[in-house]
């Protein structure tokens, strides 16, 4: 089963590989437009925490706890599992999954975490509906139905 932390891993990885710094921020905002695309390409959830609604947008609790040691500074090392993995998703075993996220990649990996705030914040965006409803989760519903921010 993919985890949002073994998403959070699997962009750390390329991150890593590409020599693009990845903040907390940027990475909640990164996973969470993988997770939206996913959605709206196959219907189905990529994975099942949802994203809270917070004053930066939209958050995984467990993706914040793993890496808020950081604070606003670059994630210097992955996730390890309690079982002392550190998991990412096989791209290979889904070609849906790859083909996004590396499209994903591309249109977002430039952007800080403010800037992608910016864009998750946007009047009519899953977050803003959230927010102005007063709900603790982002509704799947409203992150399907969510433009592309570029």
């Amino acid at each position: 089963m993919v985890s949002a932390l073994s998403v959070g891993n699997t962009i750390l990885k390329r991150a890593r590989n590409d020599g693009i710094d990845i903040t907390p921020m940027k990475l909640q905002k990164m996973i969470y437009i993988v997770y939206k695309e996913y959605l709206k390409q196959t219907g189905r959830s990529l994975f099942p925490e949802r994203f809270e609604v917070w004053k930066y947008g939209p958050v995984i609790r467990d993706v914040y706890d793993a890496f808020k040691k950081y604070g606003a500074n670059a994630i210097r090392k992955p996730y390890v599992s309690f079982d002392g993995y550190v998991y990412v998703v096989n791209e290979g075993s889904s070609p849906v999954f790859s083909r996004l996220f590396d499209s994903v990649w591309h249109k977002y990996s430039q952007y800080n975490g403010i800037r992608l705030s910016e864009m998750t914040h946007r009047e009519g965006t899953a977050w803003y509906k959230a927010a102005k409803r007063d709900d603790v989760f982002l509704d799947d519903k409203d992150i399907r139905e969510e433009e592309a921010f570029v």
